[in-house]
């Protein structure tokens, strides 16, 4: 499977918040409740909301920074 260049970005982001959430939402599943008979099934709900909330607020916000930071590199 070919990605074109211009959903690139996209795709990267999309498997970097993947990543991100699964582990952070792992961490603090396990800190806050520990594990027990219902510990995937606490981890998989809170991973799937991060996840849905993640996403569109890192589409929206990527390009805003990507902006800020051109502005200062030379």
């Amino acid at each position: 499977m070919r990605i074109a260049k211009k959903n690139e970005m996209k795709v990267t982001l999309t498997i970097m918040i993947l990543v991100m959430t699964l582990v952070v939402t792992f961490v603090i599943v396990s800190v806050n409740f520990g594990y027990h008979a219902g510990f995937i099934g606490k981890w998989m709900k809170s991973w799937g909301l991060s996840f849905v909330v993640a996403l569109p607020v890192v589409m929206v916000i990527m390009p805003v920074i990507k902006k800020v930071i051109a502005k200062y590199v030379e």
